[in-house]
């Protein structure tokens, strides 16, 4: 008959050893004395096994606590020493020998030196006992321990689901485990960095510093695992086969601490406590779709407000009536026209752009709402997100977006903010978003290094941007600079950048020509020649202006190119 202790459900260090095992009740009647192997009494006992076969090798496991009353053994010793050696093989744990039948008051010499040279524990059994009450009283004892662990699964589940289904918040989620677990519990990102935590009965400063002296410890394949150094029980924290991070329960005693041993150490640690991170994490991962769909649905609904506004077209009153039931009335609130482009998005595919695009759109909104802003926040195109918010008493439009761009930068995202000022009713909201969307546009194609533009900041500069793909300013440029440039293609010369260096210098001839490293006389004879062939007098303030816009235009539209081949497939 075999008594076999669950696997799933109980870790090593649960599993009792071979001593504690000997003061079960019914070993303890049948007076049992320690023969040989004491060495390996703290080994761990998985089930009880009742044999008389001595070939049992097949039969066992690992861990098993055999019962016999040795009436089939061997005479010889060398007999005896390799049965042994076959126990040893199979790793049981213990052999017990009921005394009577075959051996009367001892154990045979050769028996007891093997097991002692095996350190494999032998065990003599001085009174007659029912080896039937040994395995019933471990059955009821193992039955004991299922029901605890069903009852703590069922307890664990029951808080976690309604933890889940009122969206508990990650910090409530953590105080749970902490109190269920008695450890500190830190949630991490997958860049390692703290997220949430909860100290349970230590202080922060206590775990912040332990988790800063173990955090960057390497991680197993596997999702659920126990770091044996570290003494931390860690989970990974995901679904749908995207994962965001990781679950630790600081637990030091909770699992084995040998780095040597053998025995996987995550097999040393309670499986309710296995269970309650998991469990947790899980919630923890739930929690984040959740919060995803719903942001995703925010979006798409603003974004259909945003859309009919910036297209034109729409009936006021209906999209008053849209955006009152999102939170914002553009009739009776002051609101605000952002915009916000991430740096670098330009040159990455069209898949991750967009993933990156609702990314900034999802935290731009969970800014506004943790700050109360009655805002509408949306993708307007491929690369901007579009925001009309009211702004919190005492602030300003550009505060807001630099604040906003802060807690953005805070999160790893570098961005780019404009704002195209206040607008009162639907179509100033309409004129002031268009402004902050074409501003951010163009402070990036001209990479501006500040965080938050106006059009104002960018000056004719700007202006000529917007507008480079007007054919009437493409036009005005080719036919102002035009003939230079050709010029220059036709004679291997550099009468272009000759000219920038004057305009520059504000018409100095001598100050141009410090700049150019050439001479006085020689920029002064190549200056005529600019004059001569583009038909214009560089003396004329008039004509120096003109040439100066063309020079913008052809920069904007050089700019421009370099994007395209820059984003191309």
């Amino acid at each position: 008959m075999v008594i076999r202790l669950p696997l799933y459900g109980r870790s090593q260090n649960e599993l009792p050893t071979v001593a504690q095992a000997l003061e079960f009740s019914t070993i303890m009647r049948g007076d049992p004395v320690v023969v040989a192997g004491a060495a390996g009494l703290d080994r761990r006992v998985r089930w009880v096994h009742m044999s008389e076969a001595v070939n049992i090798e097949g039969l066992l496991h690992g861990g098993e606590l055999l019962l016999t009353m040795g009436i089939v053994f061997p005479e010889d010793p060398a007999g005896l020493t390799e049965y042994v050696e076959r126990l040893v093989e199979t790793n049981a744990a213990a052999l017990v020998i009921g005394l009577g039948p075959r051996y009367k008051d001892r154990l045979p010499a050769a028996l007891v030196d093997a097991c002692e040279k095996h350190g494999l524990p032998l065990i003599a059994l001085r009174r007659k006992i029912a080896f039937i009450d040994v395995t019933e009283e471990v059955h009821a004892s193992l039955i004991d321990v299922q029901v605890r662990d069903l009852q703590a699964s069922e307890s664990i589940h029951m808080i976690f689901s309604a933890l889940a289904v009122q969206g508990s918040k990650p910090e409530i989620v953590l105080k749970q485990v902490a109190k269920l677990s008695g450890f500190a519990v830190v949630l991490e990102n997958q860049s390692r960095q703290i997220l949430a935590f909860d100290p349970a009965e230590r202080t922060a400063g206590d775990v912040l510093a332990e988790w800063a002296e173990h955090s960057h410890r390497p991680q197993k394949a596997v999702r659920t695992f126990y770091d044996p150094l570290s003494g931390w029980l860690k989970t990974t924290v995901g679904a749908r086969g995207n994962d965001w991070g990781r679950l630790v329960l600081m637990a030091p005693s909770a699992g084995a601490r040998d780095l040597d041993a053998a025995l996987d150490p995550t097999m040393t640690v309670p499986r309710s406590l296995i269970m309650l991170i998991e469990r947790a994490a899980t919630t923890l991962a739930i929690g984040r779709l959740v919060d995803r769909e719903s942001q995703l649905l925010d979006l798409t609904t603003h974004s259909n407000v945003l859309g009919q506004l910036l297209a034109g077209g729409h009936d006021d009153v209906e999209l008053d009536h849209q955006a009152h039931a999102l939170g914002v009335s553009f009739q009776q609130t002051r609101l605000a026209g952002l915009a916000f482009r991430a740096r670098g998005a330009a040159e990455l595919n069209p898949r991750d752009r967009q993933r990156g695009l609702r990314a900034l759109a999802s935290s731009i909104s969970d800014i506004a709402r943790d700050a109360r802003l009655s805002s509408l926040v949306a993708p307007v195109d491929d690369f901007t997100v579009g925001m009309l918010t009211s702004i919190p008493r005492g602030s300003s439009d550009l505060a807001l977006a630099g604040t906003i761009v802060q807690q953005l930068e805070a999160t790893g995202m570098t961005v780019i903010a404009a704002s195209g000022g206040y607008g009162h009713g639907i179509e100033p909201a309409r004129a002031v978003l268009l402004d902050a969307i074409e501003t951010v546009g163009t402070a990036l194609s001209m990479s501006v290094e500040r965080d938050v533009v106006t059009a104002a900041d960018l000056g004719v500069r700007g202006l000529i941007h917007t507008l480079r793909d007007d054919p009437r300013v493409i036009q005005f440029s080719e036919r102002t600079i035009g003939p230079l440039v050709a010029y220059d293609a036709a004679n291997h010369t550099a009468l272009v950048s000759l000219l920038r260096h004057f305009l520059d210098a504000g018409r100095n001839k001598t100050v141009a020509a410090k700049r150019a490293f050439v001479s006085r006389p020689w920029m002064h004879e190549r200056l005529r020649l600019i004059g001569d062939v583009l038909g214009v007098e560089l003396e004329n303030e008039s004509d120096c202006v003109n040439l100066q816009v063309a020079l913008l235009v052809m920069d904007a539209q050089r700019d421009r190119a370099t994007t395209h081949r820059k984003t191309a497939p």
